[in-house]
């Protein structure tokens, strides 16, 4: 075979190439390629030759748009699925009933009941400690736990406003789910999003709320098949329960009470992520999304160019691994996001990117090995090539990447140098605190981020 190895580059070049290409990446517009010493990239990202990746790490376009959701009062949110044994409480005096109103089981205040299924068996319920079930039921009820006095649900060392529903998973195990009014769901979203930062950034709060609000809505039914609406993670939003609801963001939440962001008489699908790296992405750039007129490129940046999330810990960040590391990464993982398995079994002649979206991002990636070329695309690149020493994902596809030799030309590290943490879709989180510190208000910042949408209560 002859040999395919690229010429030496060190680490130096490498890092240097990065900071100069993501320099131009983030100041020029999005309507034309960067010009770098790359692959010249296209103005439109290659289609796809695999189906888009699973809805539990690409969010799927919601249905058809209706008028149900200016009504929605209670939703359900996914806290565990599949699970053989859940342990319940209340904070104050439960019940325990079928959805049917047959009473199961009571008891008081921390008094904890466990309520099982063993494969495609039976539901069970039993007091703690106790061998005997209280009550055998059908895979096909539903049952309730209800605190008494508005008190809360209990469940894995977290507390839950609303009601928790115990439900057969499809196939084995229980569905566990929080319903709950969709304000006091916000309660539990908003700090777990964006924390608690300080008060020259509260119009930032303000904006996750409207933002919040509004993806909540827009999504309705997304888990459907599972039982509820919206998982409680990354997955959708994060939240969990009542342990990070604090008097800043419950204000932020009474003082945009209702507030939602609407395109075409329907909530948009407010995306948002942590940091946009100095721009944000247009949404068909990064999944395969139809274009979307309120989720467009912006950049992210002051008038006098100075990035709105400059503030964030991952701004700008590098990673990099032994060519034996990354080779056990790519094997494990990038099989799973489309690259080939047989192309990785060889050794690493190269790692390189192949071509761009029109604002920066990585659109096609190329892993050359002595066996063939793995092409990874999107923004599942940053579910392959997870961080050294664990299996967190990269933390963006603006980035470069790049093979460090030795005095022979053969590959010893790649290196990834990047910007931002997220997809870079719609609002940047540390951005929109960016702008609030710099005097913007919260609707000056959601319009900055989702341009085209109207501003509505419900």
């Amino acid at each position: 075979m002859p040999d395919r190895r690229r010429l030496a580059r060190p680490p130096r070049a490498v890092l240097g190439v990065a900071g100069a290409l993501l320099a131009a990446a983030l100041a020029g517009g999005c309507a034309a390629p960067v010009t770098t010493g790359e692959t010249p990239r296209p103005t439109t990202v290659p289609a796809p030759d695999r189906p888009p990746a699973p809805a539990a790490t690409v969010a799927p376009p919601p249905a058809a748009p209706t008028t149900a959701w200016r009504d929605v009062r209670d939703i359900r949110v996914g806290l565990a699925v599949g699970t053989t044994r859940y342990l319940l409480a209340g904070s104050k005096d439960w019940t325990l009933t079928t959805s049917a109103g047959t009473r199961v089981a009571e008891g008081g205040a921390g008094k904890r009941v466990q309520i099982s299924r063993l494969g495609p068996g039976p539901i069970e319920v039993f007091r703690e400690g106790e061998m005997a079930p209280l009550w055998s039921g059908s895979p096909a009820e539903t049952l309730l736990l209800v605190s008494r006095a508005n008190g809360l649900g209990g469940w894995s060392g977290r507390w839950y406003r609303g009601l928790l529903r115990i439900h057969a998973s499809a196939g084995e195990g229980l569905t566990l789910v929080n319903e709950i009014d969709l304000e006091n769901y916000l309660r539990g979203v908003l700090p777990s999003e964006i924390g608690k930062p300080p008060d020259e950034r509260y119009e930032a709060v303000k904006a996750q709320a409207v933002a919040a609000r509004s993806y909540t809505l827009s999504y309705l039914g997304r888990r459907a098949e599972l039982g509820f609406d919206l998982w409680a993670t990354v997955e959708d939003q994060v939240y969990e329960g009542t342990k990070r609801e604090n008097e800043q963001s419950d204000r932020a939440l009474r003082e945009t009470r209702g507030e939602v962001l609407v395109a075409e008489g329907a909530p948009i699908r407010a995306l948002y992520s942590s940091t946009c790296g100095g721009r944000t992405s247009n949404v068909e750039d990064v999944w395969p999304w139809a274009w979307t007129s309120y989720l467009r490129s912006v950049r992210d940046a002051d008038a006098r160019g100075d990035a709105y999330c400059a503030g964030s810990s991952t701004y700008r960040w590098k990673e990099s691994w032994s060519v034996a590391d990354f080779l056990a990464t790519v094997r494990k993982y990038a099989p799973g996001e489309g690259a080939s398995a047989m192309t990785l079994r060889g050794d690493l002649l190269d790692a390189r990117v192949r071509s761009r979206s029109r604002c920066g991002r990585v659109a096609e990636l190329v892993i050359e090995t002595t066996s063939g070329e793995a092409v990874l695309r999107g923004d599942r690149i940053r579910w392959a090539l997870r961080r050294p020493g664990g299996s967190a994902i990269l933390r963006s596809s603006l980035l470069k990447i790049g093979v460090a030799r030795d005095a022979k030309g053969r590959p010893r590290e790649v290196v990834v140098s990047g910007a931002g943490n997220g997809h870079g879709i719609g609002m940047c989180q540390h951005g929109a605190m960016g702008m609030a510190g710099a005097g913007k208000a919260y609707r000056q910042i959601l319009a900055h981020y989702y341009k085209h949408t109207d501003l509505e209560r419900i």
